[in-house]
């Protein structure tokens, strides 16, 4: 049975560090993608970590060329992308918002998973293992608070 292989974004924290442990432990190979540092997670031999701010969306296209070219396709049995990381800030109203904050919130948290999505869909258009993205949602994805997120009102 071949190996899972996942690219997942946020993994200094939270979901993203906590489902990297998981895979990990199962077996799998993780990259991980995040802002801050990950600790432990870079003493399994099958983490790959690359330390990078998604909001940088122009860069990520080569950083996903990367850990996509480091997959044995030969012995893999799902190819997966988590898109999992994104910025809070600024937690205030929409109208008390600067450009650059609204930009840099829409770059991180809409804008790079989409490039990373679709670049991760042309990467491994060949491949015979199964692929799939997953995108996590936070809780104000359905259940939005005003304020939250350079939110409304």
């Amino acid at each position: 049975m071949g190996q899972g292989h996942f690219i997942i974004t946020g993994t200094s924290r939270g979901i993203g560090r906590r489902l990297a442990e998981l895979l990990l432990e199962r077996g799998d190979y993780v990259y991980g993608i995040s802002r801050g540092p990950v600790g432990e997670l870079e003493r399994y031999e099958r983490y790959l970590h690359k330390r990078f701010d998604l909001s940088e969306v122009d860069e990520l296209e080569p950083l996903l060329d990367h850990f996509v070219g480091r997959i044995d396709t030969s012995d893999t049995n799902m190819v997966c992308l988590i898109n999992n990381a994104a910025v809070l800030e600024p937690l205030k109203h929409a109208k008390r918002c600067s450009a650059k904050e609204l930009n840099r919130s829409l770059q991180t948290s809409l804008l790079a998973p989409m490039v990373l999505s679709s670049r991760f869909l042309k990467l491994t258009e060949s491949f015979t293992a199964r692929r799939k993205i997953i995108n996590i949602s936070s809780g104000s994805g359905t259940s939005p608070i005003p304020g939250m997120s350079a939110g409304h009102g």
